[in-house]
């Protein structure tokens, strides 16, 4: 399973798909792919000299190639990256998915059952429960409410 890591920081130099970042780790690049970069302009994210961002990916030795970005906007945007098939399902780390669950204030309620492309989680946050999606890369994707008779403790 690939190394990940997760780093914040100030964007000094952008180049393509890739941005030079510095931060408590000192400078650092981040490929966001072709793919990636397209997808967040898609979704009217610009990154721009300055900005501060964080970042997780997989920490290779030159880089890091980003699988979320939280962009100036506050938000947390998935980074998709094509490649062989199954390479998604090999990082799979239910581990991740629910350290997003408790970092974005949820309470577990039940063991992450692993799907295609993300994990479902069973929590509860502000007196509501849910079926949380959660991707590989850790990022929340859509809580579904519960009615309180389905949510069983796991």
């Amino acid at each position: 399973m690939p190394e990940m890591h997760s780093t914040h920081g100030t964007i000094w130099a952008l180049f393509g798909h890739r941005l030079a970042l510095e931060g408590p780790d000192g400078r650092i690049l981040v490929d966001l792919g072709p793919e990636g970069a397209r997808a967040l302009a898609g979704r009217s994210v610009t990154l721009e000299v300055g900005d501060a961002v964080a970042v997780t990916g997989e920490r290779r030795p030159t880089e890091i190639k980003a699988a979320a970005i939280t962009g100036p906007d506050g938000l947390r945007h998935a980074i998709a990256h094509p490649g062989p098939e199954g390479r998604d399902e090999a990082s799979a780390d239910p581990a991740t998915a629910l350290a997003a669950l408790r970092q974005a204030g949820y309470r577990v309620d039940g063991v992450p059952v692993r799907k295609p492309k993300h994990f479902e989680v069973r929590a509860s946050k502000d007196g509501g429960h849910y079926a949380v999606h959660v991707t590989f890369a850790g990022v929340i994707r859509k809580a579904k409410a519960l009615p309180d008779s389905n949510v069983r403790a796991g």
